[in-house]
């Protein structure tokens, strides 16, 4: 029993080391003034979709100018703020840049500082400088002319991973002005639905799943031949109904990110348009063609259109081929055959976020290559069979021969006393096999992870941030206890007790750290592991603890009686030195 609580504390100790270490943790600050977005936040982080617990109240309808309006940030319930950035900006069409300027009302204002790439004649934002819990602000806010109508926004920051950006107040009302202006929108009609009738007969489709009616597919793009070479494409896929989401395509020589080209029909939200931007790969990292340096002049991307309605993102677009003459960075799109790489998320102003690694995360990649002058209607998903292979290997390893051999020799080394084979006992034969086929097999499976991820795999995020660090950990403790086991000394030796401990101190670790390492490979996208998958293998795991309570039980239950017998047999050996005694056979 005692063995097992030190694996729970040991896999406890681990766990909080890996949680406690995050080099991310607080590193995100705010804000960037166009946008009031955070920056230098963590890979996988985004704003939130759910509704704000944090309000900016205004306490006046209308201003006049140099007439101080109060202005207060409100976190409801027990939720607070560390960071925040507050401004105020036009509504009409003028650049977002700020107006008026603020003091902070009843409270030191060492603890707040103007955002100076704000200013504009003598006007700034104000944020945080100091990252204290914060439940409840008031500000006072005043102008010295009129700027027509205004509202408030502000971007709170809970932690790294917890943030809100761009949440507004009512209007602040110009009274010289009748009514506030209508927001505009510039694509305000729907695209039409994606027709899968000609999936395949007048165009290439590529669909998943496969053969879905477009508005259930989770990801859909079609090609066609336009005229003079360019390649008419249509773009959908299902988002999450929260605003600034992108559905993107990539065109790929291979399955894996990584010098592709990238068309994403992303949506806006500031200005509510959805539109296509152009970026390319390189290696994990996505960089956006900025398009404000004429690429529509330029006539590259020509008859777009887009729209986000009811969480479904849609976009046409009709672009070149020779995309080389117009950037050095971006091959052109040959008649060689590709794979489709697709992939969904959260943008910013065109700038996609890096999408994460876990299942329903990855980007997903056609299972074969397709040809843009043929009409293929395809489905389904790449598979990556050295992953799988990886995962059933160490499955085998660890489920299965390292728990059998762990458990021979923890509680069966008394049984069977009297029979051996090949002059070793039961409990030892059975152990060193399966342990010895769980070191080839764990071996077999760490060359093939590094082969599938060409070296060292770096996820944004934990857990599986963790698991290549772990599977290490696991790996050296595997090499080295063969090592150990080959210099045990013998029997009497006085270095036999410090022998156990080491060897067993390198095998419980291994141990512990398998099991959650295996759930941690479960949750990658690559492994494609169906859900159910999971509650088997924790079904396993409540198996395991119950066998190992019940011999630990059946154990203590028996401890004294096994004493006792084995007292009585070395009594009879050193009385009977000669003579041959068989051993007592446990209880």
């Amino acid at each position: 029993m005692g063995r097992w609580l030190c694996g729970v504390l040991v896999a406890g100790a681990i766990s909080v080391a890996f949680a406690a270490y995050d080099p991310t943790r607080d590193v995100t600050q705010c804000c960037s003034c166009p946008d009031l977005m955070p920056v230098n936040t963590p890979d996988s982080a985004a704003p939130q979709i759910m509704p704000s617990p944090f309000k900016i109240l205004v306490k006046s309808e209308t201003y006049t100018p140099q007439t101080e309006i109060e202005v207060e940030l409100v976190a409801e319930g027990n939720y607070r703020f560390r960071d925040f950035m507050l401004v105020a900006w036009p509504t009409d069409n003028r650049p977002k840049v700020a107006i008026g300027e603020f003091h902070l009302k009843g409270e030191d204002m060492s603890g707040y500082t103007e955002k100076y790439d704000c200013l504009v004649n003598g006007q700034y934002a104000i944020q945080t400088s100091d990252l204290k819990p914060k439940q409840r602000l008031r500000f006072g806010w005043e102008t010295d002319r009129y700027e027509g109508h205004i509202e408030f926004r502000a971007t709170f920051i809970v932690d790294d991973y917890t943030y809100w950006v761009a949440e507004k107040s009512e209007l602040l009302v110009d009274p010289r002005d009748i009514a506030p202006p209508l927001p505009k929108k510039t694509m305000p009609k729907l695209t039409p639905f994606i027709n899968v009738e000609e999936c395949g007969t007048v165009k290439g489709c590529y669909r998943e799943p496969a053969g879905c009616a477009e508005p259930y597919c989770e990801y859909i793009v079609t090609w066609r031949e336009g005229l003079r070479g360019r390649i008419r494409f249509e773009l959908g896929g299902l988002a999450d109904n929260a605003k600034d989401r992108f559905v993107a395509v990539a065109i790929s020589n291979d399955t894996y990110m990584g010098s592709d080209i990238v068309f994403a029909c992303a949506h806006e939200s500031v200005e509510d348009t959805t539109r296509i931007y152009l970026s390319y790969n390189e290696e994990n990292s996505n960089i956006r063609i900025d398009d404000t340096d004429s690429v529509r002049r330029r006539n590259v991307i020509t008859e777009e259109e887009g729209s986000y309605h009811n969480g479904r993102l849609r976009c046409r677009f009709t672009v070149e081929r020779d995309l080389d003459i117009y950037y050095d960075e971006i091959p052109p799109i040959s008649g060689s055959p590709y794979h489709l790489l697709m992939a969904r998320g959260f943008a910013n102003k065109g700038n996609l976020k890096r999408h994460g690694l876990g299942v329903n995360e990855l980007p997903i990649a056609s299972p074969m290559t397709i040809d843009f002058a043929s009409v293929r209607n395809i489905g389904g998903r790449a598979s990556y069979p050295l992953v799988k292979a990886h995962g059933c290997l160490m499955i085998l390893a660890w489920i299965f021969f390292a728990s059998i051999g762990l458990l021979m020799t923890k509680y069966y080394k008394p049984m069977w006393p009297n029979k051996r084979m090949f002059d070793q006992r039961y409990w030892f034969v059975a152990h060193f096999n399966c342990m010895a086929s769980a070191f080839l097999i764990t071996v077999i499976g760490v060359i093939l992870i590094f082969i599938e991820a060409d070296g060292w795999s770096k996820a944004p995020d934990l857990p599986q941030r963790a698991h290549p660090i772990l599977g290490i950990i696991i790996f050296i403790c595997i090499i080295i206890n063969p090592i150990i086991a080959l210099l045990r000394p013998s029997e009497q030796s006085k270095w036999r007790p410090v022998f156990n401990w080491i060897h067993w101190a390198f095998g419980t670790i291994a141990n512990v750290l398998a099991i959650p390492q295996i759930f941690i490979g479960m949750d990658f996208g690559k492994a494609n592991v169906p859900w159910w998958a999971t509650w088997i293998l924790v079904i396993w795991v409540i198996i395991h603890i119950a066998i190992e309570l019940s011999l630990e039980i059946h154990q203590c239950c028996t401890y004294k009686k096994n004493k006792e017998r084995r007292r009585k047999y070395e009594q009879q050996k050193r009385e009977n030195p000669k003579l041959h005694i068989d051993e007592p056979e446990p209880a």
